[in-house]
């Protein structure tokens, strides 16, 4: 329990406290299906949930306590990649600019073996957390990286 708090308050964290919900009819489980998180992770996850504490998180239940987690947020005006690996850092959290990912992305290792990937896309912000109990961090990255490229495919 202290674990799943710890990732709720990581993925809070970096959708920063000022993030707004995303427009209206577009919900972060409807970005990606248990079929594709399935294929990234390379094992059976269960079907989508709507994160009951926080409504922008779409959680994948991955074995007894692995998870892939999708967030989905309003853009702010000035928010970028770069600006968000700053405030990591000035946070003691690992981050660094990831090129190729929506309009800017960012990589960070929040702790407790998680892998964040997020991207800003349009009006929006994607964020997916990894938490893969025994796996390599490559490995983590990976699925991290696997699972954004499918939901930025779905944000306008």
């Amino acid at each position: 329990m202290r674990l799943l708090t710890a990732l709720f308050c990581m993925s809070f964290f970096l959708g920063l406290a000022l993030a707004q919900p995303s427009k209206p009819g577009l919900s972060p489980c409807a970005l990606l299906t248990k079929a594709e998180v399935q294929e990234a992770v390379g094992a059976p996850v269960s079907e989508a949930a709507l994160n009951m504490t926080n409504k922008s998180v779409c959680d994948f239940k991955v074995g007894d306590a692995g998870s892939v987690s999708i967030m989905l947020t309003a853009k702010g005006p000035a928010d970028s990649a770069a600006k968000t690996v700053a405030e990591l850092k000035k946070r003691n959290i690992s981050g660094e600019v990831v090129p190729g990912l929506g309009d800017s992305a960012y990589a960070s290792s929040p702790g407790y073996g998680m892998q964040q990937l997020g991207a800003y896309k349009g009006s929006h912000q994607v964020i997916a957390t990894v938490l893969l109990f025994g796996s390599p961090e490559a490995k983590s990255k990976a699925v991290a990286q696997a699972v954004m490229r499918k939901a930025l495919a779905r944000v306008p």
